[in-house]
């Protein structure tokens, strides 16, 4: 009989455990990473457009996190941390790049994660071989974890800067993607600018 118990706390302990877990992940999972597509040759991503060319349309838009949507976990386990994330770079020009990607005016701490099917120097942040027209980045996963200092924690805008894809080669730019950190969208400063 006492092990009939044990057995009963140990099932009951279990499925608490994992409804916890499911309700944690889908709380802290909800923003906890903005993820989006690249279209080179895209031009300055300046509102939601599709970009055309070689292969599928892509669908972008300027990357805007508000702080004061995140989850209560999140802001609880996590305030200081932020991640953006893309899986598709494709190019939508009519010749082959070698791509290379910039943060630009971002004066925060930001880690780098990144792996590709396609060659890619860590140290210039830029892909050693040319990406065909209409092709797509095989297998890529780059993040980008933006570390908040907690002085700028609880500022407006606490971050403005952007994305930039250039061609490795002519250091032409291809694609601009702005990035804004707020504090409620509504205080978004669309003057541009870098990190406070």
């Amino acid at each position: 009989m006492k092990k009939f118990g044990i057995i009963i706390i140990a099932v009951l302990f279990t499925f608490f455990l994992t409804l916890g877990a499911a309700a944690y992940a889908s709380d802290f999972g909800k923003s906890e990473m903005v993820h989006f597509k690249v279209a080179v040759p895209g031009g300055v991503i300046s509102k939601s457009t599709i970009v055309r060319g070689g292969g599928a349309p892509i669908e972008m838009a300027p990357i805007m996190i508000d702080l004061q949507q995140r989850g209560n976990l999140k802001k609880v386990l996590n305030p200081d941390i932020e991640g953006i994330s893309t899986h598709t770079i494709t190019n939508v020009g009519k010749t082959p790049v070698r791509i290379r990607v910039e943060l630009v005016n971002i004066s925060i701490p930001v880690r780098w994660e990144m792996s590709a099917n396609l060659p890619y120097d860590p140290d210039t942040r830029t892909f050693l071989e040319p990406l065909p027209p209409g092709e797509s980045v095989g297998n890529l996963g780059i993040d980008w974890f933006f570390q908040i200092p907690g002085d700028r924690l609880y500022n407006e805008v606490v971050c403005e800067g952007g994305l930039l894809f250039s061609d490795a080669d002519s250091g032409e730019m291809l694609t601009f993607l702005p990035i804004t950190i707020v504090n409620g969208k509504d205080t978004v400063n669309t003057t541009g600018g870098e990190c406070h």
